[in-house]
């Protein structure tokens, strides 16, 4: 038997579930597999026997490289390929080897694709070396997150490395493993140690801090990746990456304005690096910098794709579109936007953000669904995804649209994602006897005692209701024993039997919430007549909850006749009033709407700070175009009104104001076509 050529290396413990999937993908390549078992107590050594490897046992102590070579000490190929048992070698031609034959080269990066969840864009790559040839003196070192010595990853001879073409998917990352295996933890523990060997390594500093984010403490892990940053030297090509991770994590603790201050000069240092463009516009987004916003976006779709850099998928194309589109979506740049929204769809068909997104701008434009059909139908992946078709119209609020295309295969019923669709747009599309039949149907189906969504359980008895039907007693066994009696009475109330109501004096409390979730579901589905006899119960006030569910959902016309009755009652509570000073904003009225807003603030309605300010400011700029109107020289007062401009486009981006997506877009479009709010309040 001649000498082997290619040999596998696999640290184990305990991965009999992934271990056997590891090896096969392999098998076209290699010709040598060394699996060394650190302390297995399932069938990983059976498994690695079984398939033809050589099993080397050694002890755990706390040290990858001393158990990694262990295992290479014992190899015999001229060229090693290190792989995890939770990870799969793909794109494994073969013919490559001959490459591996006649190169000069003593090791190759390989691209790891880090699969973080089920979509297909969930996806981060990074590059490793892990394929290298076998010599004298080498051997990995390290307690954890081990290197080849002497050519190390970190070292900066190894930037000029060829790439491997062959790629590793790792599936280790997923959060229900780390959950599963306390990963997590047991890198703590290895860091700790590391650091003890090498104090101050600026790279066991930041890998702390991963590993602290995995855990769940942001707090802790930006403090360590704060401590690295100020000891990692500009050479070290962790660097950018220690960039991204801390931006992402000050993302999520919303420090904004660190992440402007620190990555504005790292993005000089690394100009083609999309992730940190995008962490980068991420900030200025949340401060309501929205025009820097979108460049920073534009500039993260331009950088070319490069495997240089740790990165997650679609951060140089169709995420960083996308999320320019939604800007311009929200200053009401149609053309942009529809053009960006058209760019991600088509840099990643089938993705559903940008697809909704795109949808979105397609009502704003007033084009009729059967158009909006036919415009996404190309986005929807290849063939068009039915589904995500549905979803998108039913999101939108093109119910019928969205009824159509489920219907087209002979109105059979589908899986049960498509049985929930159809019923929700039946209920849409005001067919409400067809969504109790369908709806009973299911119900029946289930075993007595089994629960059903929430939402579903609402539907049903909001769809009885509305056809004036009692809810069956079949109903009543899919609820837990706190809501049946709630159910049974509103069931009776809904039917005329005032008197149910007086009887329940102990569910008032958990009655109370159902009512107005239901109101709010009613609404949602515009069971308007419905939702306004929930109202009248008399567990209330429910008027407010009403008037506020109306706004929310974009029936901004019937919101403010509730809402002005209301505050003559002086029922209105802050946000109710905040509410009302964002109707009046939008018809104009600055200064009636900036009192609103004081009013509401003072109430300790948060957002109503912005929102003054920008009404007040909006005033500022009425008078000005008065005084530039008594004044029409060219030029005068044009420094006042580009700056009074730029201090509202601030604040409008600072999300104080209600922003309507899908289905509230539309019935926000439709009921705002005339409110004369402010002259019904005189």
């Amino acid at each position: 038997m001649g000498k082997p050529f290619l040999g596998v290396q696999i640290l184990a413990r305990d991965v009999e579930a992934t271990l056997l999937r590891c090896l096969e993908s392999t098998r076209r390549v290699a010709d040598e597999w060394i699996v060394v078992d650190t302390g297995s107590r399932d069938r990983t050594v059976e498994l690695a026997r079984a398939f033809g490897a050589e099993v080397v046992q050694v002890p755990w102590e706390d040290d990858f490289s001393k158990a990694r070579n262990a295992g290479l000490a014992r190899a015999r190929a001229e060229w090693v390929l290190c792989i995890d048992a939770d990870e799969e070698l793909t794109d494994a031609d073969p013919a490559w080897l001959d490459v591996l034959r006649n190169t000069d080269a003593d090791s190759f990066w390989m691209v790891i694709e880090n699969v973080l969840g089920p979509e297909s864009t969930d996806r981060l790559f990074h590059r490793a070396l892990r394929l290298f040839r076998r010599r004298p003196g080498v051997a990995f070192r390290g307690r954890i997150h081990e290197e080849v010595a002497p050519s190390t990853p970190r070292s900066p001879e190894n930037r000029g490395l060829q790439t491997c073409p062959w790629r590793i998917v790792h599936c280790g990352y997923r959060p229900e493993v780390l959950l599963h295996r306390d990963k997590a933890r047991r890198n703590l523990h290895l860091l700790r140690l590391a650091l003890r060997d090498r104090p101050q390594d600026p790279f066991y500093l930041y890998q702390i801090g991963v590993t602290w984010c995995q855990l769940g403490r942001l707090d802790k892990a930006a403090r360590w990746m704060t401590r690295a940053v100020t000891l990692t030297p500009p050479g070290a090509p962790y660097r950018p990456t220690l960039f991204r991770d801390l931006g992402m994590v000050w993302l999520a603790l919303g420090r904004f304005r660190e992440i402007e201050l620190t990555l504005r000069p790292e993005l000089e240092r690394y100009p083609d690096y999309a992730d940190l463009h995008v962490i980068f516009a991420d900030a200025l987004r949340a401060q309501g910098f929205w025009e820097e916003a979108v460049d920073a976006y534009l500039r993260a779709a331009s950088c070319p794709p490069s495997d240089q850099y740790v990165h997650s998928i679609g951060t140089n194309s169709f995420r960083p579109l996308h999320a320019a589109a939604e800007l311009y979506l929200e200053m009401e740049r149609w053309e942009e936007a529809e053009r960006l929204a058209r760019r991600a769809v088509a840099a990643s068909p089938g993705w559903e953000p940008a697809l909704l997104t795109l949808a979105e701008i397609l009502v704003a434009r007033g084009l009729a669904d059967s158009d909006i059909v036919i415009e996404l139908a190309p986005f929807a992946g290849k063939p068009p995804d039915r589904r995500l078709l549905v979803r998108t119209l039913a999101y939108i609020g093109a119910d019928q649209a969205a009824l159509d295309l489920l219907e087209r295969n002979g109105g059979q019923p589908g899986e049960e994602e498509e049985r929930t669709l159809r019923i929700r747009c039946l209920m849409g599309t005001g067919r409400y006897g067809e969504a109790c039949r369908e709806m009973e149907v299911r119900f029946h189906q289930d075993n007595p005692g089994s629960s059903r969504p929430t939402e579903e359980v609402m539907d049903f008895a909001l769809a009885r209701w509305a056809e004036d039907l009692p809810l069956p007693h079949r109903f009543y066994s899919h609820l837990d024993d706190r809501l049946r009696p709630v159910y049974d009475g509103l069931d009776r109330w809904m039917a005329g039997d005032i008197r149910a109501i007086s009887k329940m004096a102990n569910v008032i409390g958990p009655g109370r919430d159902v009512v107005c979730a239901l109101i709010e579901r009613a609404v949602h589905l515009h069971l308007l007549p419905t939702a306004e006899r929930l109202t009248t119960l008399p567990w209330g006030p429910f008027g407010l909850t009403l008037a506020k569910a109306l706004y929310r959902e974009g029936f901004v016309y019937p919101a403010a006749d509730r809402m002005l009755d209301l505050l003559a009652r002086r029922e209105l509570d802050a946000e109710g009033i905040y509410l009302l000073g964002e109707l009046l904003y939008d018809k104009g009225h600055w200064d009636r709407a900036a009192e609103l807003f004081e009013q509401s603030l003072a109430l300790g309605f948060p957002h109503a700070r912005a929102a003054a300010a920008a009404a007040a400011i909006q005033s500022a700029r009425e008078m000005l175009e008065e005084a530039a109107a008594q004044h029409p020289e060219p030029g005068r007062f044009a420094e006042e009104r580009d700056a009074l401009e730029k201090a509202v486009r601030l604040l409008n981006g600072l999300g104080w104001h209600t922003r309507w997506r899908g289905r509230g877009r539309r019935n926000r479009r439709e009921s705002t076509a005339d409110l004369p709010l402010y002259d019904r309040q005189k």
